[in-house]
């Protein structure tokens, strides 16, 4: 017996919806904290199902709607098309979706039920300032205003709502420095090499490697992390590491860069025993060898109740994290420069050496290819040419 489709409560959205044909149909707001269906949802579902029903549970090619598309509306949506978009790492993560629900969340607080086809520009400068008022940093601010703009952009794209929604709301300028109550943020500064030498020997080896080969290719924290015997090509000279996902894999773009002697040395003990899909830095080999150290340096006898206690511990198998997470790799790091006495500093400084470096030494053509940065117009002959210049610096740089 064929069933009809039930209404739904999209509370995230605070929209009721109903999925016919394999699409889902927004019918208007539903408070996330009222259990029951408002009466213009429920009108408006009947309608659809109506129509629905009339053309022999099919949809024809255009279903008239009563109730006008909400913010919210094109909020969850919007948010489906990003995740499958946007490139994730190992750990099924994506930075960039993170972004576009905080800022869609200040959104739907304030304008959630608002029909789409009003949303302008007030609107947007309204949520410019709650975003202030958060604390958020200047240059966060317009990044995230620019999400919102996007999420129109492509509502228009969606035909959810007209194109003169988007177009107004490109009239907001971005926030100007020195000309708003939004904090400035510090730019990322180089770390000296001296308190990374003197930070490594708090680390854990593994921790010690992944530090090492960080400051001599100048990764991103990310490549770092997510690295995979299998995507480090060794039959060359020097080495080719090729990340499967990066920022602009949604683009079709694909991304090679060099690892030198000095970090190859570094790398080739986390090889050795590792299957080709297998992280070549973990949490667990870090883990092990800090509770090795432990033991060796320990002045008192075991008891038998911590064996017994170390015992349940084994048999519960506490979950380890397969990867390094960013914050975790800042941590060790943090804890590790103050357990050394140097000032704080953070992974992603390394890769600032290592660009500052590299251009004192080879110029700005040569950091930039290094660090991976692309301008707009390069043609396919440059792009060869930087592989060659990226090949032999990286020989040299490490």
């Amino acid at each position: 017996m064929n069933r009809t489709p039930k209404l739904c409560h999209h509370k995230a959205a605070q929209q009721g919806y109903v999925t016919l044909n394999g699409k889902e149909h927004y019918l208007g707001y539903w408070s996330r904290d009222q259990r029951k269906a408002p009466p213009a949802v429920r009108a408006e579902y009947d309608a659809i199902i109506a129509r629905w029903l009339a053309h022999g549970r099919k949809l024809p090619d255009a279903i008239p709607t009563t109730s006008p598309v909400t913010v919210n509306g094109i909020i969850l949506p919007f948010v489906e098309y990003a995740e499958q978009h946007h490139a994730k790492g190992d750990d099924g993560r994506s930075s960039e979706v993170g972004n576009i629900k905080s800022a869609l969340k200040v959104v739907s607080e304030l304008f959630g039920r608002l029909p789409a086809a009003e949303f302008g520009p007030k609107a947007l400068k309204h949520i410019r300032e709650r975003m202030i008022a958060l604390g958020w940093s200047r240059p966060y601010v317009n990044q995230q205003v620019r999400r919102v703009r996007r999420m129109f952009k492509w509502a228009v794209s969606e035909e959810l709502v007209p194109v003169t929604v988007h177009q107004s709301l490109a009239t907001v300028a971005g926030l100007a420095k020195g000309r708003t109550e939004s904090r400035e943020t510090k730019p990322v500064s180089p770390v000296l090499d001296l308190h990374v030498v003197t930070t490594l020997p708090h680390l854990t080896p593994t921790l010690r490697a992944m530090v090492l080969v960080h400051r001599l290719t100048g990764y991103r924290p990310q490549d770092v992390r997510r690295m995979r015997v299998e995507q480090i090509d060794r039959s060359t000279k020097p080495w080719v590491y090729r990340p499967p996902t990066h920022k602009t894999t949604y683009r079709g773009e694909s991304r090679t860069v060099f690892i030198g002697p000095a970090a190859a040395e570094v790398l080739i003990p986390f090889l050795s025993d590792r299957q080709p899909d297998e992280l070549v830095f973990t949490p667990a080999r870090s883990r092990a060898e800090r509770y090795v150290k432990l033991r060796a340096t320990r002045k008192t006898k075991v008891q038998p109740s911590q064996v017994s206690r170390a015992k349940n511990a084994t048999e519960k198998k506490l979950k380890v994290p397969e990867m390094f997470t960013a914050v975790g790799y800042i941590q060790a790091v943090r804890k590790a420069a103050k357990r050394a006495g140097v000032p704080h500093w953070h992974p992603n400084q390394l890769r600032h050496t290592f660009g500052t470096e590299v251009r004192s030494r080879f110029g700005l053509e040569a950091a930039q290819v290094l660090l991976g940065h692309k301008q707009a117009n390069v043609t396919q002959v440059y792009a060869e040419r930087d592989m060659t210049l990226a090949a032999r610096v990286a020989e040299r740089m490490g």
